[in-house]
């Protein structure tokens, strides 16, 4: 099991996990490291601190060399479409460094972006005449725009597959524990009996509205802005909506002032936060349910922690990573918002996209695979479950619905009455199993002035646990019908999430493919 969770999350769980250090400072690869990494790669071995640190400036240099290639190829194909250009082209030689690897384009660390990187190894090749044309009816900043919304489009699908994961898991998980009854709680104290698939399938529709979130947060990144140049367009002779169904984008950013925004970060975050509270809370009541004093719950020992002095914990380090994951997760959206209070319009980096996305995102995937684990193999203590239920006044409730619908009572007369027999118990230090149809006499004289009279198998029916989940009949109650229907109706929503995921990957390949073809016939028109 230990194997399957690290082949599955980033090193910073697993530091966390295995260390029980809180996750504030992120012991995954830095970009001073990354630069390392890179630095390897490209005859950087022996670079100077300044160098190094240049390169840790310009992380993206690395993670985005891939996307930049394929739109630097998409809009050079555009515009040579539009302007039917006869002379020497660098699409061959982007193609070149395409099919070669991305890892063998050079870094300079002193050329800044991935614009003058690409356009430096162009001029080595073709000359800077050729590789000067690059630059054409573009600038840094759509170029930037550009390669951020197609990187981070990309990594949005892939939590959104999380999200899906964990899904699949609490459905599964929900059919296997269809039948188990556990007390639901309001203010911490016993409420009402439930139903612990009902429980786990509540999260199924929490997440459900977590992936609708993510799906307006793609729609709103999934718009290119390649051609709104620097801010006021150009006047060269490009193809915007070309470029747009090249890189696999639903739209173009109308405006060319927009071109920069990265609004789209704040909410992604936004919906990243509301996933992490999500799993706060779940992790939370699993947390709680696994305590001595609960019971309800255990995990298995791979997801607990022993500790160096009690021999007798089983510490549930794997709930309290997500917990204390899921902390910062509340400072994301202000976070994001704060880095884009600069100058105004004018102020291109602080528009840009926030430094803590990546992490976000990172974090929330981690998180998502561990709660998925978690629901897979959680295990319920059915026998404790029942012993709590059977001395609960949880389903009183269901006593005051009996007495409405067949002693005529109001439900404030009737909850008067139930709540002046529980009190009578509780004060004579009687059970739930010794209530008699005597007591409820007393109770209804005391609190109505007139004698309710009900039959002893009516009224332990009525505090039945069992009982009171078969009588919840309304939609999307805990009753076994209902239940079922809850579970047919994540299974669909689960089916549709995933068509729709495959449905924009499918998309973004289409459009690689439809590029692709068009560059082949340039190569041949070349040739």
């Amino acid at each position: 099991m230990l194997n399957r969770i690290k082949n599955q999350i980033s090193s910073w769980t697993r530091h966390v996990l295995h260390s029980h250090v809180t996750p504030y400072t992120h012991p995954r690869q830095t970009w001073f490291h990354a630069a390392q990494a890179m630095g390897s790669r490209t005859g950087l071995t022996a670079a100077s601190k300044d160098e190094k640190a240049l390169i840790k400036l310009n992380y993206t240099l690395k993670i985005r060399k891939p996307i930049h290639i394929h739109h630097a190829r998409a809009h050079r194909h555009s515009e040579r479409e539009g302007c039917n250009q006869r002379q020497q082209h660098p699409i061959p030689a982007l193609q070149d460094i395409r099919t070669q690897g991305y890892n063998r384009l050079p870094i300079d660390p002193y050329k800044e972006s991935l614009l003058y990187q690409v356009e430096s190894a162009l001029g080595q090749k073709l000359g800077d005449h050729v590789a000067g044309a690059l630059h054409t009816a573009r600038s840094r900043i759509d170029q930037r725009a550009t390669v951020g919304r197609m990187y981070y489009r990309r990594i949005l699908l892939q939590v959104m597959d999380h999200i899906c994961q964990f899904q699949e898991h609490l459905v599964e998980a929900a059919q296997e524990h269809s039948s188990i009854i556990i007390p639901y709680h309001t203010h911490m104290q016993q409420a009402q009996p439930g139903n612990f698939a009902h429980y786990l399938l509540s999260f199924a529709a929490k997440l459900q509205e977590d992936f609708e979130r993510c799906q307006e947060a793609y729609n709103r990144v999934n718009r290119n802005p390649l051609g709104t140049v620097g801010r006021s367009g150009t006047g060269l002779k490009i193809d915007r909506e070309r470029t747009t169904q090249f890189l696999g984008f639903d739209s173009c950013v109308k405006h060319s002032l927009l071109g920069k925004d990265a609004d789209f970060a704040a909410d992604i975050v936004a919906a990243l936060s509301f996933v992490m509270y999500h799993l706060n809370d779940f992790a939370t009541d699993l947390h709680l349910w696994s305590s001595n004093e609960f019971g309800f719950v255990q995990l298995p020992d791979t997801f607990c922690g022993t500790s160096s002095i009690f021999p007798q914990k089983r510490n549930p380090v794997t709930l309290e990573t997500i917990k204390l994951a899921a902390g910062p997760s509340v400072a994301w959206l202000s976070s994001t918002l704060a880095t884009f209070r600069g100058c105004g319009t004018g102020d291109h980096r602080v528009h840009g996209i926030p430094s803590h996305l990546d992490q976000a995102l990172e974090t929330t995937s981690d998180m998502l695979i561990l709660a998925g684990l978690v629901a897979s193999e959680v295990q319920v203590n059915d026998a404790r479950v029942k012993q709590v239920l059977g001395e609960s006044w949880s389903t009183t409730s269901n006593l005051a619905d009996f007495l409405m619908q067949h002693r005529g009572l109001s439900i404030r007369q009737a909850h008067g009455v139930v709540a002046r027999l529980v009190r009578m118990c509780r004060e004579t230090g009687l059970g739930k199993a010794q209530v008699t149809p005597d007591m409820l006499e007393e109770a209804s004289l005391i609190s109505l002035g007139q004698s309710i009279e009900m039959s002893e198998e009516d009224l332990h029916e009525a505090l039945d646990p069992d009982s009171f989940v078969k009588t919840r009949t309304s939609a999307g109650s805990v009753g076994p019908a209902e239940v079922d229907s809850l579970t047919e109706l994540a299974q669909d929503m689960l089916s549709d999430n995933r068509r729709w995921v495959m449905e924009c990957r499918s998309k973004h390949l289409r459009a690689e493919k439809t590029l692709s073809e068009a560059i082949v016939a340039v190569l041949k028109d070349q040739s």
